[in-house]
């Protein structure tokens, strides 16, 4: 027998619905047009609060109604009604799109983000990869907003539990509030302990068990408000619900301006404002789920917000692959038509999946998604998992095989020839972010013997002690980023290689900020500073030979970011590298020059020896690397011996 929903156990109150149009409406414009609404981000805490609040009013409804009893298989049976079947719908389209629309070396990764997805620990997977949710990530994931769903599915498997166990011991709402709110600040505490002003905060913004504090601030207020054995007495929650509808306006001002100014405000909100913010969240919900009237209720009800909220869940799913998908790179639109499309086509297929799949499966369950045959429609859903898991697997074998959206015309060429190892051991320094500590993660000791690396990298870091100006603003650097700029002394000292490689960032083509006053790119005061800045590299490596990796060119998907959309820019890519070069010719320093092995005639190329180049349009590949090392290892041996004159300088592309 199929089991038979008991009807709706909470009053629909539409000023909620309003409100989660507030939410998604904020991270949409934070992902379509971050410089718009730079606190966008925040409606996802919108979200996680309300979630909490309505999650636990729905168990202590059906606690009271029941008779002391809560559902548990029909409350997670409920969830997956509410939440596989736009989610499936979502990666199945994702699946089929990737191949096409993704880099290629990320294609592979997107796989195993969908899989990750389908198991609700996204959020986990995101930590351990370290994709960054506020850095600039080259090719970001087109299932990387899930980690919000997996931190949300978590709370609702685990949460019913707790509560279950609490009730069975605690009687009083009072007390069982406070141990909630225990726990809420439990998990606000850890998350301030594990942030680190100016470092990403990856691990504090994913994790389930710092980003509960939120979900618990909801369930908190909801055990205070909802009726039942235990619960405080009428006049008490009549008082809160009253002082609430008083101070919503001024609650949900504080709500609205978040969305502007918790963007400047990132680092004090994860360090503990971001308890009193939900807090203000909390005041609003109490007012939107009010049965009294107030402004806020009935601002939040009017009819045009109440339908976006309740499609809002679709529109969360659907906005951000095809943000990801319809970048800049593909469709060559001005900023407001490219935002437009996005937009549109966004509300397109969450109105569609509202309309034809989410709301069908919730009122009839899977019978409905073959509406003529209900019967099949169990079938088609058990089946849709495994074959999403399979495409999921396939799709980093289908990547290597289907050209791109992007196509580059052939790809770069390093012969095959095989490596001359010299007659003494050569130690290279490597100093630089990211991209040169990838390098040494493919180096292979076995096929370049005669080669030793030391890494000075930092893949957070700029190399530039000044920092950049980017979009108008002083871009913050990470914490430490100064101190291992002054470490490079003491462990080239401590090293004594033979060779120091410094590798120009990505990040020399922005603006900077010297001495408190902006520097704009291509000034003579800009030129100087990069050659002040060379110099002071050219001293620490002291007597040691030194050698100039300069700048490669990217065609990466830019989200509006100016930084990102300068090194796209072949123009500024070239500006750098000829400072570059004009200051080594007049060292006497050697320049490795990856620009024109990998961009031959100032032309971007996507794959070298018929496999993808880059693993996200800005760092090699694993198959590539061990390419690239074939041409970089003989160049080093050059650079290492450049004032022997019995050596020979390899010839500049490497090409065959």
């Amino acid at each position: 027998m199929p089991r038979r929903s008991p009807g709706p156990l909470l009053t629909y109150r539409p000023a909620v619905d309003g409100l989660r149009a507030l939410a998604v409406l904020s991270v949409m414009a934070f992902h379509m047009l971050p410089d718009a609404l730079p606190g966008g981000w925040y409606g996802v805490d919108t979200f996680f609060i309300i979630s909490g609040f309505l999650i636990t009013s729905l168990l202590l409804a059906e606690y009271r109604m029941r008779h002391g009893h809560i559902d548990l298989l029909g409350f997670w049976l409920a969830r997956c009604r509410r939440l596989l079947p736009a989610l499936f719908a979502v990666l199945l389209l994702v699946l089929l799109l990737a191949p096409f629309l993704t880099d290629p070396g990320r294609v592979s990764s997107v796989g195993t983000d969908v899989v990750a997805t389908i198991f609700y620990v996204a959020n986990w997977r995101f930590v351990l990869g370290d994709e960054a949710y506020f850095g600039d990530i080259a090719a970001p994931s087109p299932v990387l907003h899930t980690w919000s769903l997996g931190v949300e599915e978590q709370f609702y498997i685990l949460f019913p539990l707790l509560l279950i166990g609490l009730l069975a011991v605690i009687r009083r709402r009072a007390a069982l509030a406070g141990v909630l709110g225990v726990l809420t600040l439990g998990s606000a505490a850890l998350m301030m302990v594990l942030h680190h002003p100016g470092l990403e905060p990856t691990r504090v913004y994913y994790g389930t068990d710092t980003r509960a504090h939120q979900l618990l601030a909801g369930a908190a207020v909801a055990v205070l408000l909802s009726p039942g054995p235990g619960s405080l007495p009428l006049r008490v929650v009549r008082g809160i619900d009253r002082w609430c509808r008083w101070l919503s306006p001024v609650a949900l001002l504080v709500l609205l301006s978040a969305y502007w100014w918790a963007g400047d405000a990132r680092n004090a909100l994860l360090e503990g404002w971001l308890l009193p913010l939900s807090g203000a969240v909390l005041v609003v919900i109490v007012a939107a789920t009010s049965p009294s009237r107030s402004p806020v209720r009935e601002l939040l009800s009017w009819e045009p917000l109440r339908r976006i909220g309740v499609v809002s869940y679709g529109l969360y799913l659907w906005h951000w692959p095809i943000v990801v998908f319809l970048n800049d790179e593909l469709l060559d639109l001005p900023t407001p038509a490219l935002v437009a499309l996005q937009a549109v086509l966004t509300g397109l297929l969450a109105a569609v999946s509202y309309r034809w799949l989410e709301r069908p499966v919730r009122r009839h369950g899977l019978r409905a998604l073959v509406p003529r045959l209900p019967r099949v429609g169990p079938t088609v859903a058990v089946a849709g998992v495994p074959v999403v898991l399979a495409g999921a697997l396939a799709l980093g074998v289908a990547g290597t095989s289907v050209s791109t959206a992007l196509p580059s015309g052939p790809g770069v060429h390093v012969a095959e020839g095989s490596y001359e190892s010299g007659t003494r051991i050569t130690q290279a320094a490597f100093i630089g972010n990211s991209v040169p500590e990838g390098l040494i993660d493919y180096f292979d000791e076995e096929s370049y013997p005669d080669l030793r690396l030391t890494d000075i990298t930092n893949p957070g870091c700029t190399t530039l002690a000044a920092p950049g100006y980017v979009d108008g603003e002083e871009k913050p650097e990470q914490d430490g980023c100064t101190r291992w700029r002054e470490s490079w002394p003491k462990r080239i000292r401590g090293t004594d290689p033979d060779l120091v490689v410094y590798f120009v960032g990505q990040n020399t083509v922005t603006d900077r900020m010297v001495g408190g006053e902006v520097v704009r790119f291509g000034t003579p005061e800009w030129t100087r500073y990069i050659r002040d800045s060379l110099d002071d590299v050219r001293r620490m490596s002291g007597d040691r030979a030194m050698a100039v990796v300069n700048l490669s060119c990217h065609a990466m998907p830019t989200f509006g970011k100016e930084d990102l959309e300068r090194i796209n820019d072949r123009s500024y890519v070239e500006e750098v590298n000829e400072t570059v070069a004009a200051w080594a010719d007049d060292h006497d320093v050697e320049v490795i020059d990856q620009y024109s092995l990998l961009c031959p005639e100032g032309r971007f190329k996507d794959s070298i020896n018929g496999v993808p180049l880059y693993q996200d349009a800005l760092h090699f590949s694993d198959e590539s690397g061990d390419i690239f090392w074939r041409w970089l290892a003989p160049r080093l041996q050059h650079a290492a011996g450049a004032r022997e004159a019995s050596q020979d300088t390899p010839s500049d592309g490497g090409r065959s």
